[in-house]
């Protein structure tokens, strides 16, 4: 008896000792990388880093510090030059960016970390997250953190001043109507009020009405079919009309986003497409400019094939000179900004989509829905009608979204040339490119 209970005295004594020994070693630092640096965003990843510092983090003995960087241009071209402690252990990269680090085999496989924990990575993801690289065949390099889908704003109290309803999934033919509806000149036949504005982001919102049509915008070993099939004519040609009938505005040289959101709280602007994550800015000012705002999902030219591109980025664990325990402290630090309650406070502070399937069932994100359904819009359409703008992944597919752009200028910002011109420049600048993967 006397030897058991001086076994376990000395169990006990060995236990605290241990226990004290861990309480006094640093805890694990993890460095986050983000281009979320002012704003509603800011305000998340703050509440991210120092909620897992003071719970999980302290629990664990983890401790996470966030460094803002530039856009997601800036954030790539710092992470493929950093080496050693000056490269993050977490990263927020730009989704066309993920291609690039897979190749560099920078990015960490979550699933076996997940497998360990006996949690349901993949199980809990939209199925348009399993499609892009990195994330098929059972593997997970990368998961939708700051994600985001195209919306139509727009003057709810003028389109019921006219007589029209606009649902949540709006056709392009209905667009047409209420943007000619919407639009107003004076005397002179001078454009007072514009009912629709489309900005300059070809890949973004112009790649899905080809999509809608049945065609791909770049087919996955290149080149673009809609360039052959008519599809990519009929989409130039249309904006370009809307544009010449006078209902729809060109985009801004510049600061297109801030002209368009100027234009419609004057009042000289009825709708506009933008980011879903610019909406928590865009009610501010709607509501401040005595405007009852509208939110419908991405026009589509088929209710049946409605297609909304996905844009901004995904949140990963850099492998690259990393041990299992730093790749295991980022796990902690992944699992937490993708759990529920920090989908919530990431969506209701900034319009950013959560994008896991669980969160639907979470009572706070449900209450905010029905008391702010504006914001569930762009969820619902992620789930039905979304697709990662980063497909298909192939090296040079941002060569030929530049030529598109300058496409945009040229024919609708600029009014100097004709669509069957740029299709043909498109077809001629697409078979200069590599098309590698």
């Amino acid at each position: 008896m006397k030897k058991l209970l001086a076994f376990c005295l000395a169990l006990t004594m060995v236990i605290g000792l241990v226990t004290v020994a861990a309480q006094a070693d640093e805890p694990i630092e993890i460095l986050f990388w983000s281009t979320r640096k002012s704003g509603g965003n800011l305000k998340v990843v703050e509440h991210e880093v120092e909620t897992f510092n003071e719970t999980i983090g302290k629990e664990l003995g983890i401790h996470v510090t966030h460094e803002p960087q530039g856009g997601y241009p800036e954030i790539w071209a710092a992470l493929s030059t950093a080496s050693g402690s000056v490269a993050p252990d977490v990263v927020a990269l730009g989704n066309t960016y993920i291609p690039y680090a897979l190749g560099e085999d920078m990015l960490a496989d979550m699933a076996p970390l997940a497998a360990a924990d006996n949690y349901d990575l993949a199980g809990n993801l939209m199925s348009w997250v399993l499609d892009i690289k990195g994330n098929t065949d059972g593997e997970i390099h990368s998961l939708p953190y700051i994600r985001s889908t195209p919306v139509l704003y727009y003057n709810k109290g003028l389109a019921t001043e006219l007589g029209i309803t606009i649902n949540e999934q709006i056709t392009i033919e209905e667009l047409e109507n209420f943007g000619r509806a919407a639009m107003l000149k004076d005397e002179q036949g001078n454009v007072t009020r514009y009912g629709f504005e489309l900005l300059k982001d070809f890949g973004y919102y112009n790649a899905a009405w080809i999509y809608q049509l049945g065609s791909q915008y770049i087919a996955p070993e290149g080149g673009s079919p809609s360039l052959e099939d008519g599809t990519m004519l009929k989409v130039l040609s249309d904006w370009r009309r809307w544009v010449d009938e006078g209902w729809c505005r060109p985009f801004d040289a510049s600061s297109q986003a801030d002209g368009a959101l100027q234009e419609f709280k004057a009042g000289r602007l009825a709708a506009y497409v933008n980011s879903c994550s610019a909406m928590a800015g865009i009610i501010q000012n709607a509501k401040e400019s005595g405007i009852e705002l509208g939110v419908a999902m991405f026009p589509t030219y088929d209710k049946d094939n409605h297609v909304a591109e996905i844009g901004g980025g995904n949140i990963a664990i850099i492998s690259e000179g990393k041990d299992d325990a730093k790749i295991k402290a980022a796990w902690e630090f992944i699992k937490f900004v993708m759990s529920d309650s920090e989908q919530y406070f990431n969506s209701i502070n900034t319009g950013y989509c959560p994008c896991t399937l669980s969160v639907a069932n979470d009572p706070e994100m449900a209450k905010f829905w029905e008391e702010n359904p504006f914001y569930k819009v762009p969820f619902e359409q992620l789930k039905t009608a979304g697709r990662g703008q980063e497909l298909p992944a192939l090296n040079n597919a941002q060569d030929f979204i530049q030529l598109c752009e300058d496409t945009a200028g040229r024919l609708i910002q600029a009014r100097e040339t004709t669509p069957e011109e740029e299709v043909k420049r498109l077809i001629e600048g697409a078979a200069n490119i590599v098309w590698d993967d």
